[in-house]
């Protein structure tokens, strides 16, 4: 993996929350690629070896080439972490079996997005290596492509749109109702 991907990982990574990475993560690899008959970007295979599993630190989000149907008004997207090779909730290649048949063998999850999206890697043909934002609320279509929208040119590139970003929170003081105990307003 080279340097710059390396350093830009190590800024968005949350390391306070460990993931197990299971022993025979080269072999989950080879069979992820057969199931698929690919070879993965050789970056994406080294962060799976590395990070894969990993989660972001809160308020590091990216800026998408294509704004998805739930891009907040400030064009930033977030997510909650990466599949990898473990033994948890996050595992790729259950993620892979689950999703198999809607996303069909053009793309595979990679991440999990926002309120039960995906992100996904392209794998055949114009999406190879390109990286796409799942949107799961339309109706599946034949290998998953009517419901995606383009985050990244490729995996790196992603990686290297993360960035510090603080949600501004407008709260209208009119909109806040106080209710006290009657108890309290004795004293």
């Amino acid at each position: 993996m080279n340097q710059k991907l390396k350093s830009a990982l190590t800024k968005i990574i949350d390391t306070e929350i460990v993931v197990s990475q299971k022993k025979d993560a080269y072999k989950s690899i080879h069979m992820i690629e057969n199931v698929y008959g690919v070879d993965l970007p050789s970056d994406y295979k080294e962060f799976l070896l590395e990070y894969g599993g990993s989660f972001i630190k809160d308020n590091i989000m990216y800026k998408p080439i294509e704004i998805t149907p739930i891009t907040h008004k400030d064009g930033f997207d977030s997510i909650g972490g990466f599949y990898g090779i473990t033994d948890d909730n996050y595992n790729i290649e259950s993620v892979i079996k689950t999703y198999k048949d809607v996303l069909g063998k053009v793309l595979m999850p990679i991440a999990d997005a926002d309120g039960g999206d995906l992100l996904c890697i392209g794998i055949k043909g114009q999406y190879k290596d390109k990286i796409y934002y799942w949107h799961h609320e339309g109706e599946a279509s034949k290998d998953g492509k009517e419901y995606v929208y383009l985050i990244a040119n490729s995996f790196e590139e992603f990686i290297l749109k993360f960035t510090p970003h603080q949600r501004e929170q407008n709260v209208n003081l009119d909109d806040i109702e106080l209710f006290l105990d009657e108890d309290l307003l004795k004293d």
